[in-house]
């Protein structure tokens, strides 16, 4: 089968697999952290299963700019990026977290991994293959900028997030209500940051790869901040009232 038409069917496939995991998440809150629960199957330790299913988007992509190295040009900026975030994500976000006896499901941690596989493939195909080759003006380019400016301040934003969380919560198992920077706002910036990271993201590549992941991300987080909301809510009596679930001042 053609790389352009196999790429085609990937990226048809995660546009639709966002609008299908939106609409079941808006009803089923995902079986892990404060919503964990019985009936979801074999479980594994929390950090491992972070670190797995994290994995393969950073593999993944590497291993297409290695295949695509002839046609790569300026785009290894791109790649840097990417695994900028990735190896936040894969190494340093779980070690950070408080896992105790944390366990996640194995059926999430194989779609991750499925998922991650194929959003790799999809931005390191038209990244390194597909896209009119990258030149240095590209760079100056107004889309670029900007979407560097909103990357970072996404990744700023949920990395500042996690740090709160961590450091105001007692142990394992046990919440509190966080305090401090966007947490004055709304309730999960940490999904906030992640949603505005990856729109970013598809602005600086300008492609319909980052788009579909900027898509995704959005269908996979919104919906469980609007549960996290709930949850604050329901379990804190005191829990501030001026408090949105994602977006600052709407919901």
């Amino acid at each position: 089968m053609p790389l352009t038409e196999t790429y085609n069917i990937a990226l048809i496939f995660q546009f639709s697999v966002s609008i299908v995991v939106f609409t079941f998440l808006l009803f089923v809150s995902a079986p892990y952290g404060k919503f964990t629960r019985k009936g979801w199957g074999p479980r594994m330790n929390s950090l491992g299963a972070w670190m797995l299913m994290e994995i393969p988007a950073a593999f993944t992509i590497a291993v297409c700019a290695w295949i695509f190295r002839d046609t790569i040009g300026w785009s290894w900026i791109f790649l840097l990026i990417w695994e900028f975030h990735y190896i936040y994500r894969t190494f340093v976000f779980p070690a950070k977290m408080h896992h105790g006896r944390k366990t996640f499901p194995l059926t999430m941690v194989v779609s991750a991994l499925f998922f991650n596989t194929i959003n790799g493939y999809i931005n390191g195909v038209f990244l390194f293959k597909l896209r009119p080759l990258t030149d240095p003006s590209w760079f100056t380019d107004s889309r670029f900028i900007l979407g560097v400016l909103v990357f970072f301040t996404g990744f700023s934003i949920h990395v500042d997030s996690d740090r709160r969380i961590q450091a105001q919560k007692p142990a394992p198992g046990r919440y509190i209500i966080p305090q401090g920077g966007l947490f004055r706002w709304v309730s999960c910036p940490n999904y906030l940051g992640e949603i505005i990271q990856w729109f970013g993201w598809a602005l600086l590549t300008w492609s319909p790869a980052g788009l579909a992941f900027a898509v995704f991300t959005f269908a996979n987080v919104f919906p469980r901040g609007i549960f996290g909301h709930r949850w604050y809510k329901q379990n804190f009596p005191d829990y501030p009232e001026n408090r949105k679930a994602v977006i600052p001042g709407i919901i």
